[in-house]
């Protein structure tokens, strides 16, 4: 048994808030890789100074 929809452009309202979407993180994508980026060298920096504190040169 098939249902019909109430509204006739669902399909046509799902396709817009795909390409919203598709839109909105092609705009922040280079914004992404920069806050990964930062986050994996401020990782790198906070380990190895952990590691020099544990070892005491620091």
């Amino acid at each position: 048994m098939v249902t019909k929809s109430k509204n006739d452009y669902t399909i046509v309202w799902s396709i817009v808030a795909l390409v919203i979407a598709a839109l909105s993180i092609g705009y922040c994508f280079s914004h992404i890789i920069d806050l990964v980026g930062n986050g994996i060298e401020r990782s790198r920096r906070a380990i190895a100074y952990l590691t020099r504190l544990m070892k005491g040169s620091v």
